[in-house]
C-alpha cells in the first residue's frame, strides 16, 4: 500500500494522512505483512516473526488480530485472509 506510513518508534500507522489507532499486536502484524508485501504467511510464519520482535501472540489470537486490523484500514482494504494465511497487497 503505497499510502501507507509505518512509524516504527511510535508504534503508528498512518494512510492517507490520517492516523489508524492499532493494538500493539495489530501494528506487528502490519509491520510484519508489509516488510513481506505480495506473500502470502501462515499464521504460524507471523507468530514466528512477532517472537523476534518480543512481541508473543498465540495461534487462537492471530486470526482474531488479522480481523480487527482489516477492518481498521480504510477502504481500499488491502489486506487478504484465506485459510490461515494472510497477505498485504
Amino acid at each position: 500500500m503505497s499510502n501507507l506510513v509505518l512509524d516504527r518508534p511510535r508504534s503508528q500507522a498512518i494512510m492517507d494522512d490520517i492516523q489508524i489507532p492499532l493494538t500493539a499486536q495489530e501494528f506487528e502484524l502490519l509491520w510484519i505483512l508489509s516488510a513481506h508485501a505480495g506473500k502470502s504467511l501462515t499464521h504460524e510464519r507471523l507468530i514466528e516473526n512477532l517472537d523476534d520482535h518480543d512481541l508473543e501472540m498465540s495461534a487462537q489470537e492471530v486470526l482474531p488480530s488479522l480481523l480487527s486490523l482489516k477492518a481498521k484500514i480504510p477502504p481500499p482494504r488491502r489486506l487478504a485472509l484465506l485459510g490461515g494465511r494472510a497477505m498485504l497487497i
